[in-house]
């Protein structure tokens, strides 16, 4: 029974012969032919150098002691010429044969001495190197070629992933408050996410009926999954657009229940709030965010917002609208804990109270400018290290003749 045997081809090696004297360049071009190298003799070196330039060669074999150009010199100008890529192995073929010039050839950039008169099992031995140098540096170059490919593709990726995190960014951001002719309150508001993306966001708009809604969201870590779940939840409120406080805690139920039954561990802190339409009166619903605070008449204190679980951790949980009154000339300051959390260097963090003192020196104020000193404060904390966290506050004022009280 017949069987395919595959032949293993192995390409010639390339060698460059030059040997001013003939019938030594003869014989050892034969010789090299018959150890499977192909073959360009030459007897003059000036030619062979143009032959260098013109054509790659695995291999060079070049006399020392030629007219002209001698061995060494051709062994100099057939190193410059080769690019820093490839391999040129440099054989030196002398009838010297002693220490001293073996080392002088090593030192001038020669592989390898070969000794007149040419011994076969010398050359054969020489031939054998070349070939597994040559194979080494094949495979090297081709090793060389993936990872450039592969880093280029990696490159491209990485720069569609940096386009698309961008793009997603600038989304996210575009969700934040903007001032609208219809706005019964005035506000102003700080977004400083820990890493491009955030978990955090801030909601306010002008419902149909005249109510204003109002929220901030914190979702549990930070990036990509952290902010595709801010932008859910931030885009249900909108979509749910509760005008009263059954609306409201009946929304907040539906969203928890919604991230509870979600795969994984994602959930978020949340404060949420409409104001009426006279701007006399507001309903909030807390979910495991820090208390609000209130800034009027020169004084800041936190409201006393009944608390319960932050959305996703139980579902059917039963959320309870809180009713906060509202009074002339304050604003309600509402945060994530990203900005109580912040730490300087030593690791203190500003806390509720430092907060509490930061708004002090601004109440009654203009917001933005309220929001700037915040900022500045939170700066100076982290110094030129990034956030831990995001940073997150939202002001509002409304505009009957004042804010906001117990």
């Amino acid at each position: 029974m017949n069987s395919f045997q595959p032949v293993s081809i192995v390409r010639p090696l390339e060698v460059l012969l030059v040997d001013d004297d003939e019938i030594f360049l003869d014989f050892t071009a034969y010789e090299l032919e018959q150890l499977g190298c192909a073959v360009t003799a030459v007897n003059d070196p000036e030619a062979a150098l143009r032959i260098l330039r013109e054509r790659d060669f695995d291999a060079v074999i070049t006399d020392w002691q030629m007219p002209v150009i001698d061995g060494i010199e051709l062994v100099r100008r057939a190193r410059e010429d080769i690019g820093p890529d490839r391999f040129r192995y440099v054989v030196l073929t002398t009838a010297r044969a002693d220490a001293t010039t073996a080392r002088a050839a090593l030192v001038a950039g020669a592989d390898d001495v070969l000794f007149k008169p040419l011994d076969r099992l010398q050359l054969e031995l020489t031939v054998a190197s070349v070939r597994r140098t040559v194979a080494l540096q094949r495979r090297l170059h081709r090793h060389n070629r993936h990872l450039v490919t592969a880093h280029r593709k990696t490159r491209e990726a990485y720069r569609r992933i940096e386009a698309d995190i961008a793009a997603a960014a600038a989304l996210h951001r575009g969700l934040l408050p903007r001032a609208q002719p219809t706005d019964r309150v005035d506000f102003a508001w700080s977004y400083m996410p820990a890493s491009n993306l955030g978990g955090d966001s801030i909601g306010l708009v002008t419902l149909r009926g005249g109510a204003t809604l109002f929220f901030v969201i914190d979702v549990r870590g930070h990036g990509i999954p952290a902010a595709l779940a801010s932008f859910h939840v931030h885009h249900r409120l909108i979509q749910l657009s509760p005008e009263n406080a059954g609306d409201l805690t009946s929304a907040i139920g539906q969203l928890n229940d919604e991230m509870a039954g979600q795969p994984g561990d994602t959930y978020c802190t949340l404060l949420c709030g409409i104001i009426a339409p006279d701007g006399r009166t507001a309903e909030i619903v807390r979910a495991g965010h820090p208390q609000p605070m209130i800034l009027n008449a020169g004084t800041v204190a936190p409201l006393d917002i009944q608390g319960n679980f932050p959305l996703g951790w139980f579902s059917g949980i039963q959320f309870t609208a809180q009713t906060v009154a509202l009074a002339p000339d304050a604003c309600l300051a509402v945060y994530s804990d990203g900005v109580t959390d912040c730490t300087d260097e030593a690791g203190n963090s500003l806390g509720a109270a430092g907060l509490e003192t930061l708004l002090a020196q601004a109440t009654g104020g203009d917001l933005h400018e309220l929001i700037s000193l915040v900022e500045a404060q939170m700066h100076a904390l982290r110094g030129r290290r990034d956030f831990d966290d995001d940073v997150s506050m939202l002001l509002i004022r409304s505009h009957q003749n004042g804010g906001i009280h117990n």
